[in-house]
């Protein structure tokens, strides 16, 4: 039997660098009949930033900072995942058939992908990667190379040049 496609989950890092992944994402999702479930993965703090902070606060209080400043980062981020949506199609993510949902969440990147094309269901996952000279032409991001190596399920990686100008051309099926 053919697999069918009904369920993308595109994962982003909001950079502008990403719309043409964002374009790409959309264009397929149209001619598949699919839906999106865009993903932004806010990692967590690193050991030295937590013992920085935890130097010169108290306990409780560098624990609400921490809790305060995690609740207002996601929904900053929600709500520029949703003003990007917006701007890209044109129309709110009410009025949009395309995008199922914006998800952000926190953790780390490759855990949280995984877990979310699990609880989704999905049927491809969408990332993109950066192209460029050098050693980068090379490599993978560390992420996209350890989702592509672990997933159970199909990942599309599309390349991102270095420019917010690259337009990809719309896929062809």
């Amino acid at each position: 039997m053919i697999p069918q496609v009904k369920t993308i989950l595109y994962t982003t890092a909001l950079g502008s660098h990403t719309r043409p992944v964002f374009r790409f994402t959309v264009g397929l999702a149209k001619q598949l009949g699919a839906r999106i479930i865009l993903l932004h993965v806010v990692e967590p703090l690193s050991n030295s930033v937590r013992f920085l902070i935890d130097s010169y606060l108290k306990p409780d209080a560098a624990k609400d900072l921490h809790q305060q400043a995690s609740a207002g980062m996601l929904e900053k981020i929600h709500q520029r995942m949703e003003a990007f949506c917006a701007e890209e199609l044109g129309a709110t993510l009410e009025q949009t058939e395309v995008i199922a949902e914006v998800r952000v969440a926190s953790g780390l990147a490759c855990e949280v992908i995984l877990s979310e094309a699990d609880r989704h269901n999905v049927d491809l996952i969408i990332m993109g990667t950066h192209t460029g000279s050098g050693m980068r032409t090379d490599l993978l991001g560390s992420t996209t190379r350890r989702i592509t190596l672990t997933s159970k399920r199909p990942v599309l990686v599309v390349p991102v040049a270095d420019s917010e100008n690259t337009e990809w051309a719309k896929p062809l099926i």
